[in-house]
């Protein structure tokens, strides 16, 4: 008889609900629920709905009682990093909580260089310098008039808060935790030197959990609004949406690197252990927590959010545009021959992209189309480019020779990327699960709950389950001879 839990993934644009089943070494998926992810626009300051977000998760709960029956062996959710919710003494939410793209972060990482040396923070945390981190957020709150952080009890981070609602547990789950920028990579714990350095009150932050524990059985009024058997327990899966899409990683052995495709591209290698000497920190890796104790040692790329926010763009316009009709006629407008920084910050926010996209190649000297699938083609050439010089960083700050690049999440429907991939990286790309991310929140909780042995055991059920694509490169010469190119234009824009 079929094991089925329930898990829920969000991220920046949409969020389901999937139920797993578990059969003689298969992993079957069934989404009951899909909604767009809720935020919202107010004087300025972009935030999410999280209350709204809670009434998907219910609804959710319902459309899976009504299909699979009350009973489940687990629920659990994953959701994208560093976003948080502040509760007071009596659990009620304190305002809408801030989305990582506002621009409340503008100068603070500087502010907090104030306080301590670089290299010093980078070496207490391994985190990657990036304005939205958690750190940076609590400091601009710091700043307000109204200070929140000054009557807040709990502050819990965007999926623990959602266990919280299902499960009435604040616990801090630390693949989540590590990326914060406050948390200590050696020991898996708070930075607590950092947190009394940077004045945060200690009396906020929940006691940690490692991915995979279980946190107590569903809370009475979720299972009576639901039907859910009030038995089924929550559990703190890999809460980081990245560190769940790592773990489904069908890897067999040998030297690989992964990449978790989608509106953020990430990038990197599992280990036992962080790195953080200053190689690492120069080329602003970050070390996040993983499955059974590993760290993902990793570099966030913008990813395929240029695409989604040129298509938004357009959409307002009046012209439609499906992902596969932009990769069609990015496909169709040959070798773009100029290229972005896809990690410049003026592509961090949502806008008018084509135009930011324009505006960049005009300052770097290159050539400008009115084609959209030029600019599509502009942006997945960039993205490749990206891939192709991560990898070769990888390789001289480990000291380990990448054989291939297995790549799992949305992102891999994109054929065309993936052949440019394989053709910048000059290696194979192993494509798949595309559900990457919700296979490996499911996955952990069947570990959690002894339905899967190891996370070996794990990988081996996504080679059984889903089909997976090698992609060969075909032409790599175009990255060959352009490579000093791209350099160029990433150091004209100081990067």
């Amino acid at each position: 008889m079929a094991k089925n839990y329930i898990g829920f993934d969000l991220g920046a644009e949409s969020g389901r609900c999937v139920v797993g089943s578990f059969e003689k070494n298969t992993l079957r998926l069934t989404e009951v629920h899909r909604f767009s992810t809720p935020n919202l626009s107010f004087r300025g300051h972009l935030f999410w709905d999280v209350l709204a977000i809670v009434r998907e998760i219910e609804t959710g709960l319902r459309k899976a009682v009504r299909q699979f029956g009350p009973n489940f062996e687990g629920i659990s959710v994953d959701t994208w990093g560093v976003d948080y919710v502040l509760l007071d003494a009596d659990d009620r939410v304190l305002g809408y909580p801030y989305h990582y793209r506002d621009s409340r972060t503008d100068g603070m990482i500087e502010k907090a260089l104030r306080k301590i040396a670089k290299t010093a923070l980078y070496g207490k945390t391994g985190t990657q310098f990036a304005p939205f981190n958690t750190l940076y957020q609590l400091l601009a709150e710091q700043a307000r008039k109204t200070n929140w952080l000054r009557v807040a009890h709990r502050l819990l981070l965007m999926p623990d808060f959602l266990l919280f609602v299902l499960s009435g547990v604040q616990r801090a789950e630390y693949t989540i935790v590590s990326t914060t920028n406050l948390s200590d990579p050696q020991k898996r714990t708070w930075a607590w030197d950092l947190i009394d350095l940077f004045e945060i009150p200690r009396e906020i932050f929940p006691d940690i959990v490692e991915a995979g524990t279980v946190l107590g059985p569903v809370e009475e009024n979720i299972a009576r609004r639901t039907g859910l058997n009030p038995a089924v327990p929550v559990i703190a899966s890999a809460s980081h949406d990245t560190a769940a899409a790592v773990a489904s990683v069908p890897a067999a052995g040998g030297n690989w690197a992964f990449l978790s495709s989608g509106t953020w591209s990430l990038m990197g290698v599992e280990r036992k252990e962080p790195i953080l000497t200053e190689e690492a920190l120069g080329y602003n890796f970050t070390n996040e927590g993983g499955v059974n104790g590993t760290v993902r040692f990793l570099k966030n790329i913008m990813g395929l959010w240029p695409v989604q926010e040129c298509r938004r763009f357009w959409l307002e316009e009046g012209e439609e545009h499906s992902y596969e009709e932009l990769k069609q006629m990015a496909a169709g407008a040959g070798f773009a021959g100029a290229w972005i920084d896809v990690d410049d910050l003026r592509f961090l926010r949502a806008g008018q992209m084509p135009r930011e996209i324009a505006d960049f190649l005009r300052e770097t000297g290159q050539p400008v189309r009115n084609d959209k699938g030029w600019l599509i083609r502009v942006v997945l050439e960039s993205l490749a480019f990206k891939y192709r010089i991560t990898l070769q960083e990888l390789e001289r700050v480990t000291g380990q020779k990448i054989d291939v690049l297995h790549a799992v999440g949305g992102g891999i429907q994109n054929d065309l990327l993936n052949q440019l991939t394989a053709d910048a990286i000059g290696r194979p790309v192993v494509t798949g699960p595309v559900e990457g991310t919700i296979v490996g929140n499911l996955g952990v909780q069947a570990l959690a709950k002894g339905d899967l042995a190891s996370l070996q055991a794990l990988r081996e059920l996504v080679r059984n389950s889903f089909s997976l694509q090698t992609v060969a490169p075909k032409n790599s010469d175009y990255f060959d001879r352009n490579e000093a190119k791209f350099r160029k234009l990433l150091q004209q824009k100081g990067r």
